[in-house]
């Protein structure tokens, strides 16, 4: 997976395309990366609403490897947007569309030396 730093994002009938501004690299050989496809994937932002992003997947032509690109506006695995996990966790957001099992996971995870209760 490639978290992309610097990238630019566009809306396109009611599909998100986030595209890097530098040229992918495989983070393993270094070799320039080519596109394969694309895959869906959800963000669910502070007021519940959902954005669907269709996110590239990169192939290295020299070791084969597949990689995603994923903007740092995603957590890795997550469905929830970045700022909607840390602003939960610290207690800046009123109101979290996640329920409580889902918040109590993520300060488990985010955490690790938290106690089950």
């Amino acid at each position: 997976m490639i978290i992309l730093k610097k990238y630019q994002i566009t809306v396109k009938n009611g599909i998100y395309y986030a595209k890097a501004t530098e040229k992918p690299v495989c983070p393993v050989c270094g070799s320039p990366l080519k596109v394969r496809d694309s895959r869906r994937r959800q963000m669910i932002l502070a007021n519940g609403s959902i954005r669907i992003f269709l996110l590239r997947r990169l192939r290295c032509p020299s070791c084969g490897i597949l990689h995603q690109e994923l903007p740092d506006i995603f957590l890795p695995h997550k469905h929830y947007s970045r700022d909607v996990i840390s602003r939960a966790l610290s207690g800046d957001l009123p109101y979290c569309p996640a329920e409580n099992s889902t918040l109590y996971r993520w300060e488990k995870e985010m955490n690790p030396g938290m106690k089950g209760t």
